[in-house]
């Protein structure tokens, strides 16, 4: 599928533009409103934001808190009815061997049904000894995607057919142990947000683009082991996927055997 669509430019403009400003929100107020659902649930960036599972919610001065109470994962969920984009910035995060990140991506049909769009972790690679984004081919049935790599919102690389290898990571048991997961690419350091964005057709089919990017640039490792150029921020789409989505309505970030997470600023495009 062709993504060279108008409204494909809001995921990169998010992802570059805002994330500019993560550093003035230590001197700042996090937006964050009080619980009106009774579920521990909190108005962050004026986006809702509920806790799953046995986590729980705070404000801080750095941002949203998202912390365990039973020390097994921390975890929020992010409603996000009608949005085409969406992004969070998080406290960087380095993957190490003892803990992961689930990022579980819903869709919203017309009919106003729900669509799994994607499935993606971010743990140590033990065969690469380094962090990696990890994809769950299984959800659409993909078997190679596109990657691209940024550097401050221009184009730095972009490669077709990048078939990701069947691996599976340490850690804790916890959500999405039950998938297939498979290496896509890897990455040295830390990293420091997600994206996520629904891009409609010339025909009214769609497709999803996701990504994540790094504190400062970096290269990532492709599964034939050839370097990249050194990016900020890397997306990737499953190729050959066409999805009935419109726009996004939840997006997940549990963290798995990971005490707690922050996230500094959350943005959405409606």
């Amino acid at each position: 599928m062709d993504m060279r669509w108008k409204n494909r430019g809001s995921l990169i403009r998010n992802a570059l533009g805002l994330g500019l400003g993560v550093g003035l929100l230590f001197a700042a107020t996090p937006g964050v409103a009080g619980d009106t659902t009774g579920k521990g649930c909190a108005w962050f960036d004026g986006v809702e934001s509920c806790p799953i599972d046995a986590s729980k919610l705070s404000a801080t001065n750095e941002g949203l808190l998202v912390e365990s109470t039973d020390g097994k994962q921390s975890g929020v969920s992010l409603r996000l009815e009608g949005s085409t984009s969406w992004d969070a910035w998080l406290n960087p995060l380095e993957p190490d061997g003892s803990s992961r990140m689930l990022l579980t991506y819903i869709g919203a049909k017309p009919d106003g049904t729900s669509e799994l769009l994607e499935r993606v972790v971010v743990a140590r690679s033990k065969a690469e000894d380094q962090g990696a984004i990890y994809v769950d081919p299984s959800v659409h049935g993909a078997s190679t995607y596109t990657v691209r790599g940024y550097v401050d919102g221009k184009l730095a690389f972009e490669r077709f057919g990048v078939a990701p290898v069947p691996e599976s990571f340490g850690g804790p048991a916890g959500p999405g142990d039950d998938a297939k997961f498979a290496r896509l690419v890897s990455f040295p350091g830390k990293w420091g947000s997600g994206h996520s964005g629904v891009i409609a057709g010339p025909n009214g089919e769609g497709c999803t683009e996701h990504g994540l990017d790094f504190p400062f640039p970096k290269p990532v490792r492709f599964p034939d082991h050839t370097l990249s150029a050194a990016v900020n921020l890397v997306t990737f789409q499953a190729e050959g996927v066409q999805s009935d989505s419109h726009a996004l309505r939840e997006v997940s970030l549990q963290g798995v055997g990971l005490q707690s997470f922050t996230l500094q600023k959350v943005a959405r495009t409606p």
